[in-house]
C-alpha cells in the first residue's frame, strides 16, 4: 500500500492568508503512515493566523517524532488538545487574539482516524460519491461554535474506521461554501500525481469563478493498494 496525495493553499482574494496546510507521509514500524491536516485562522480574529500555522507547525513536528503506531489515532487528539492549551497560553503571553479551525486525517494502512474542530471538512471519497467524516461546529448565525485557541475545553470530533473508500479530500470553507459537493466530486481524478495536481487547480478555479474571496485549500489523498 501507499498514498498518491496533492494539496494548495491559496490566499486568493484576502489580504493576508489565514489557512495553513500539512500533508507528510513516513513509514513508522514499517507501515504506511500519512498526516493532512487543514487549518482555517479565524478571520474576525486579526491574528487568526497564529493559530492555524502553529497548529499546523506543532502537528508536523508530532508526527516526525512518532516512533510507533500504538493507538495513533488517539495520540493524534491528545496532542491536539495540548496544541490549543500552549496556543492559549502564547496567545495571553504575547498579546494576541487567535483562533483556528483544525481537521486532521491520519492514515495507517488500512486504517482511518479523524481528529476535527471548526468547520473545514474531511471527505471519504468513493464510487458512489463524497462521504463527511466531519460535521461543521457552527451555529443557527453560522458562527464557530469550537475551534482551536480559543476555548480551555474546546469540543473535538473524533472517528476511526477501517478504510474501504478510493481516497480522501480535506479542504477549508473556501471551497465549499461555493463549490457543491456533487460538482466536487464530479471534478475529481485522482489516477495520477499529475490528475490529482489538475483537480486541485480546476476546484479552486471553480471556486474562485463563482466570487470566492476567502482563502481556499484543499488536500486530496488516493489510497494505492
Amino acid at each position: 500500500m501507499e498514498f498518491l496525495f496533492d494539496g494548495l493553499c491559496l490566499q486568493n482574494g484576502r489580504e493576508t492568508n489565514m489557512d495553513s496546510l500539512l500533508l507528510a507521509e513516513r513509514k513508522i514500524s514499517g507501515t504506511p503512515v500519512l498526516l493532512a491536516v487543514v487549518c482555517d485562522g479565524v478571520g474576525s480574529l486579526v491574528d487568526g493566523a497564529f493559530a492555524s500555522m502553529e497548529s499546523v507547525r506543532s502537528l508536523n513536528a508530532w508526527f516526525y517524532e512518532l516512533s510507533d503506531i500504538f493507538r495513533a489515532g488517539l495520540r493524534l487528539r491528545d496532542e491536539v488538545l495540548s496544541i490549543n492549551s500552549r496556543i492559549l497560553a502564547d496567545s495571553a503571553a504575547l498579546g494576541v487574539k487567535t483562533a483556528t479551525t483544525l481537521s486532521a486525517l491520519l492514515l495507517v494502512g488500512n486504517y482511518y482516524y479523524v481528529v476535527h474542530s471548526g468547520d473545514s471538512r474531511v471527505y471519504a471519497v468513493n464510487n458512489d460519491g463524497l462521504l463527511s467524516l466531519t460535521t461543521d461546529m457552527v451555529n443557527e448565525s453560522g458562527k464557530l461554535t469550537s475551534c482551536i485557541g480559543r476555548f480551555d475545553n474546546p469540543e473535538l470530533y473524533y472517528t476511526e474506521g477501517v478504510s474501504d473508500s478510493d481516497g480522501f479530500l480535506l479542504c477549508s470553507d473556501g471551497l465549499y461554501k461555493r463549490v457543491d459537493e456533487n460538482i466536487v466530486f464530479n471534478n475529481i481524478d485522482i489516477d495520477t500525481r499529475k490528475s490529482l495536481s489538475k483537480t486541485l487547480n480546476n476546484l479552486s478555479d471553480f471556486a474562485i469563478g463563482q466570487g470566492e474571496r476567502d482563502n481556499i485549500s484543499i488536500a486530496i489523498i488516493k489510497i494505492v493498494k
